[in-house]
């Protein structure tokens, strides 16, 4: 049984659908009502479409016709009769009174359609007997010009082997004068040789006979008949017969020379035949260039009558086509006049030319008659296609209007149609809005409005308030679910809610356990912490000695580093001052000498070293063999005496006769004699003693005492003697040289020979250091090879041992080294020069630099820092070469009291030193020094730095002078800013150097040391192991012959430096007649310019790190003021990084572009990202006085926009504002108006 429910218990969809149900019945009324109306509408629509087609097809058939008038194609005409035809089909379509009418109309269109395709017709084929006859005249036209244009080319070709000819006949000519020459020369030279016997006569006749084969085959190529050939095989036959006298002249010259003579005038009669020969060839071309010139004047008259018929021709052809696109009367008349001429032309050419063509039987004039007839032709064909034309548009034109009126009348019934649809349509509209607005009633009040009660409820049970009252659930569909499903969420969230208050009371619970346990734990970590600080206190102690130890190790390096450089400085100097000399110096020998004897310095110092890190690895061994020690110990006390008597003491020796031949390694033993012996002659001062004493002991044993009456030794340094990398002294101010590893190797030999080493010493009373060593027993074994060859030493040489006494601090004989004086007064003539003071505490460095110099400067010399300030005191000295490292006054205390010293403040210095490294320099520059020259260095590098301090040191004081004088203190200024930019280019210059020879191959032993600190620990292994440790020995060996390929670029970057310097002369000289535009132009490569000026403010870039970029076209030499645009860009350039200083959040950079613009003129624009320029301050940029910074004068810009002007070009400025950068503009016309110097 069926039951209904009520609407608000259906579902929502089910109400939903009623409503659609409700509206479709409603829409498909009003569609019923529409479709009546649009029956009778297309039936109106069809009748319009069908008028429209009809009216598409005539006007397309007229379109074609226009198209086939202006283009000729038989397609767009069969087109539009296809067209008219459709036309006539589409008629069935529309009403038969107005399809009766407009038939009429379509038939006549076509008709004249018709009537224009026989015109074309006619018209086509009369145009192609004009092309007939037209194509036989061009033929005959081309039959003549290929036949005279063949004539031409025949004349040229001869005309081009005739200049040919006679520029191999002025050629020949020349040739025979060259042989005719050469031929007097060696006659003269031979003669001379007979008559004097002056060799370097036979050497010019043998040079002349080596250049006559060549000019003779160079002849034979430009004389080819049999005849001259023959001639030429004569000439070439003498000239080797005289070659081959000449070249014999010095085993027998009379019989020589007279042969000689006789086949060079052989030469000089065979070159007068061929010089005859030539005369006759040179008749013979003159005939032949008369006749070319004549037929070249007749064949340029034919081709003058033959192009005017070609133009006339072409000039019909252009009229006829003018014609045919736009007949005109005008046109025709100037198509008759053209034809009266050909024909005219026609019978003036003669027939013999060849203007009939060969295809064609008429003659030129018959052509021309026929091509007459087609155009008349053509024309009557003309005026009947234009009769067609205009009757086919005056039926279109009737067609079209039938064809629109229809149209119009079918277009007015449909619109009525349409109008009676719209207004059912409105009415079925208006009932259907009533029905909807029914339907949205009914849908808000049984679903939108209890959705909204349900989610207002929801709302507030999600804010918290979970006692908030929910609508009733008594309705079956959807919302009634949601209601109830939101009602058992209430309940939900309560019981939740609940459960929450007994996990809190929980939770405080457990925090308060947590609580405890931190406590507990927070008091063992103090006691750990208590427990690690001690052991920190224990890490920082262990510390501390690991950094004494690295230190003392340091001060060992830098020691080494001293020792090993000053050496080489003395072997690479005089090495390349004779690799660089085209000639042998006057003091070559002395130079030898002086490399040799460091060389071997270098080897004593180098083996000490290698034998320090064997005994430290403990890889020594023992080679026992028998030593006789009265002849071992007696020959190195002799050689020692020497020594000692050169330095002003004496040493004496005792050796016990009952001591005779022992059993002990030689080579260890005679290390160990050496070391002793130097260090007691080292501390020794002059007139003091050394006393060698051997003597046997009890229990075979003998002992080795070494007695001196020296310095001696305090107390509290004993303990450090004979400890690895110590020295008493080892400061720069320390009075001896020395490793500071000699009596450490010593120690490790006594115990290694199972001796023993000690000393007694009291301060001022000398010191006696003493080895107490077995006798030994003879050994039956033979160590083996491996062991003899690496640790047997070779016995020393004289010269070694020598220089191992001497600590290279008392010269040699050979250098001579002068006191201070005044040289002036020994030399009037050199009063003039400028005064150098040389200080040093090495006699041999003292003496190479002061040779050096003296050729160039008047040189004084000290050999400490007292003594050199003593004499700055009692002489004017302008510059001051001084070592580092000295006894009493150091080289950087000096440069601190000249500096500081009013009177000496202006003073440059420069110093040496073999202490390389950046701290080193840091240091140096820091105490005042104007330059800083680590050791070794280039003898044309130590010139250079010379040069360039006295040069800045003079242009300092004419500056200041000047500046006084005139009163010019903004020029003054202006150029010391500009200076400086120099300077710091210059001191970079230098610098460059200085790394240059920092880096050098060379320096190869600072990195030997540097190598030996890094396995300090491990050094034997090293040398014997690792790779690059076994090469160190060889390595050192081969140290002084790689020397000299370096020294070119040392010597280009002293070039560089030189012309820095030149130019902050040029600079003063700028600003000194500033008030005079003279421009001295020179020829530049930009980039070379470009690349001067980065390089002359490379220092304060490089400081900055601040990103160079070059953007240079392809530019020529250009010729220009090179000083003034170097002196604009080196002021940009600092201005630019100046603006670059406060930036911080981009990378710093200058961008250069180089090109042409117009004008010509060069562009150079530099453009910096830095601070930018402010928009007020743009119109003041290049004011005189204008500047934004503290410290600036205002006058940079304003001299750079000054140069620029007097340049006749221009420097501008762009800027997008503060923070945005700038870009400065420098335009130089390479034409403009200058004052040239």
């Amino acid at each position: 049984m069926l039951t209904f429910k009520p609407v608000r218990d259906r579902p929502i969809a089910v109400k939903i659908g009623l409503a659609v149900a409700a509206l479709v019945f409603l829409m498909l009324a009003v569609s019923l009502v529409n479709l009546y109306g649009l029956r009778g509408m297309v039936r109106a629509v069809d009748s319009a479409s069908h008028s429209a087609e009809i009216l598409a097809s005539v006007n397309g058939a007229t379109g074609r016709v226009e198209n086939f008038i202006a283009t000729r194609d038989q397609e767009s005409l069969s087109q539009a009769e296809g067209m008219v035809a459709t036309a006539i089909a589409g008629l069935s379509a529309i009403p038969v009174a107005e399809a009766e009418s407009l038939k009429g109309s379509l038939d006549r269109l076509a008709g004249a359609i018709a009537a224009l395709r026989a015109a074309t017709l006619t018209m086509d084929g009369e145009t192609e007997n004009m092309t007939s006859h037209y194509g036989r005249m061009r033929e005959a036209t081309i039959l003549v010009e290929q036949g005279i244009a063949e004539g031409l080319k025949g004349v040229d070709s001869r005309a081009a082997d005739h200049q040919t000819r006679v520029s191999d006949i002025e050629s020949a000519h020349r040739i025979l004068d060259i042989l005719r020459n050469g031929e007097r020369i060696i006659t003269a030279n031979v003669a001379r040789m007979l008559v004097t016997g002056d060799d370097s006569a036979a050497t010019a006749a043998r040079n002349a006979c080596a250049a006559l084969p060549p000019v003779v085959e160079q002849l034979r190529e430009m004389m080819g008949t049999p005849q001259e050939g023959e001639i030429l095989d004569q000439l070439a036959t003498a000239v080797a017969a005289a070659s081959l006298a000449v070249e014999h002249l010095g085993e027998a010259p009379r019989l020589r020379g007279d042969e000689a003579l006789r086949h060079l005038a052989a030469v000089g009669d065979l070159v007068e035949r061929l010089e005859v020969m030539l005369g006759e060839v040179d008749e013979h071309v003159a005939h032949d260039a008369n006749d070319i010139q004549a037929a070249t004047g007749l064949l340029r008259n034919a081709a003058a009558l033959s192009k005017r018929f070609a133009e006339r021709v072409a000039t019909l052809e252009a009229q006829t086509l003018s014609f045919r696109l736009s007949p005109s009367a005008e046109v025709a008349s100037s198509v008759g006049a053209i034809l009266d001429e050909l024909s005219r032309l026609a019978r003036v050419l003669p027939s013999t030319v060849g203007l009939q063509a060969k295809a064609t039987p008429l003659t030129v004039s018959d052509q021309i008659v026929g091509y007459r007839a087609a155009f008349a032709r053509f024309h009557q064909a003309s005026n009947s296609l234009s009769d067609a034309r205009d009757q086919v548009r005056n039926e279109a034109r009737s067609a079209g209007l039938l064809v629109a009126r229809f149209a119009g009348e079918a277009r007015s019934d449909a619109l009525a149609h349409n109008d009676r649809g719209m207004f059912a349509t409105v009415i079925a509209g208006s009932v259907a809005i009533l029905l909807a607005g029914a339907i949205a009633w009914s849908t808000s009040r049984f679903i939108a409005q209890p959705i909204v009660a349900l989610a207002s409820a929801m709302r507030r049970l999600a804010a918290g308030d979970l006692t908030t009252e929910i609508a009733s659930a008594g309705r079956g569909d959807e919302i009634g679910i949601m209601t109830r499903a939101v009602r058992v969420f209430q309940e939900n969230a309560l019981r939740i809610r609940v459960l929450e208050a007994e996990a809190e009371a929980e939770r405080q619970q457990v925090q308060a356990s947590l609580e405890r346990m931190v406590a507990e734990r927070t008091d063992a970590l103090h006691q750990q912490t208590e427990v690690l600080e001690a052991q920190a206190v224990e890490l920082i102690q262990a510390r501390n000695q690991a950094e004494t130890a690295n230190q003392a190790k340091s001060d060992f390096v830098a020691t080494v580093s001293h020792e090993l450089r000053t050496p080489l400085t003395l072997i690479l100097a005089p090495l390349e001052q004779l690799s660089t000399a085209t000639l042998p110096p006057p003091d070559w020998r002395v130079q030898i000498d002086r490399a040799q004897r460091n060389a071997l310095r270098l080897m004593n110092r180098v083996n000490d070293i290698l034998d320090f890190s064997k005994a430290e690895a403990g890889k020594f061994e023992l080679c026992p063999a028998p030593v006789d020690l009265n002849k071992a110990v007696g020959v190195l006390a002799e050689d020692a005496a020497m020594v000692a008597k050169g330095k002003g003491c004496t040493l004496t020796c005792s050796i016990d006769p009952a001591l005779g031949t022992v059993f002990l390694d030689p080579g260890h033993f005679e290390k160990i004699l050496l070391n002793l012996v130097s260090n007691a002659i080292k501390f020794t001062p002059a007139g003091g003693t050394v006393h060698l004493a051997v003597t046997a002991l009890e229990g075979e044993r003998f002992e080795l005492a070494v007695q001196d009456s020296g310095i001696g030794i305090a107390h509290d340094k004993l303990p450090l003697l004979f400890q690895r990398f110590s020295q008493i002294d080892n400061s720069a101010t320390r009075h001896y040289s020395g490793t500071g590893i000699g009596l450490a190797l010593v120690k490790d030999l006594v115990e290694l020979m199972g001796g023993e080493v000690g000393v007694n010493s009291e301060p001022g009373r000398g010191a006696c250091f003493f080895v107490r060593l077995p006798l030994g027993a003879e050994q039956n074994t033979v160590p083996t090879e491996t062991s003899t060859m690496h640790e047997r030493s070779s016995p020393s040489t004289t010269e070694q041992r020598h220089l191992r006494f001497d600590d290279g601090r008392h010269g040699s004989s050979n250098d001579q080294v002068s006191t201070p004086g005044t040289d002036s007064e020994q030399h009037p003539e050199r009063a003039l020069q400028s005064r150098v003071l040389v200080v040093d505490d090495s006699p041999e460095m003292l003496s190479y630099v002061s040779e050096l110099l003296q050729n160039d400067y008047i040189v004084a010399t000290a050999v400490d820092g007292e003594q050199a300030w003593a004499l700055l005191q009692r002489r004017p000295i302008d510059v001051v070469v001084s070592d580092v490292m000295m006894p009493e006054l150091d080289g950087l205390g000096l440069t601190a009291r000249i500096k500081a010293s009013a009177g000496f403040a202006h003073l440059p210095v420069i110093l040496l030193t073999a202490r390389g490294g950046g701290e080193a320099c840091v240091s140096g520059l820091e105490s005042g020094a104007d330059d800083y020259i680590a050791k070794p260095f280039s003898p044309l590098e130590l010139k250079a730095r010379v040069r360039a301090v006295l040069r800045m040191s003079k242009v300092q004081t004419e500056l200041h002078a000047k500046s006084r004088q005139a009163g010019m203190a903004e020029i003054a200024t202006t150029v010391l800013h500009n200076v400086g930019n120099v300077l710091n280019s210059v001191n970079i210059s230098a610098e460059l150097v200085s790394s240059q020879m920092r880096t050098s191959k060379a320096l190869g032993l600072g990195k030997v040391a540097q190598l030996m600190n890094e396995h300090v620990n491990d050094l034997s292994d090293f040398l014997t192991s690792d790779q690059k440790g076994k090469l160190l020995p060889g390595y050192l060996l081969k140290l002084a012959e790689v020397v000299t390929a370096e020294q070119q670029g040392i010597i280009e970057e002293l070039e560089r430096l030189t012309k820095g310097v030149d130019h902050i002369k040029t600079i003063v000289a700028a600003q000194q007649s500033y008030a005079v535009a003279v421009s001295v132009v020179e020829t530049v490569p930009v980039p070379e310019l470009i690349d001067d000026a980065l390089r002359m403010s490379a220092g304060s870039l490089t400081s900055q790190d601040v990103t160079v970029v070059k953007e240079i076209a392809d530019l020529p030499l250009l010729s220009l003021d090179r000083h003034r645009v170097l002196l604009i860009l080196v002021n940009l350039i600092s201005n630019a990084r100046q603006a670059l200083g406060g930036v911080v959040d981009r990378s710093p950079c200058i961008t250069f572009v180089a090109s042409l613009a117009e004008g010509p003129a060069l562009r150079i624009t530099v453009a910096d990202n830095g601070n930018g320029i402010a928009p007020e301050h743009m119109a003041s940029i290049f004011s005189h006085g204008f500047t934004t910074r503290k410290d600036g004068h205002g006058f940079g810009l304003h001299s750079c926009a000054l140069a620029a002007q007097e340049m006749g070009g221009s420097l501008a400025v762009h800027s997008d504002g503060v923070g945005q950068g700038a870009t400065f503009t420098l335009d130089v016309p390479l034409d403009a108006p200058q004052d040239k110097q």
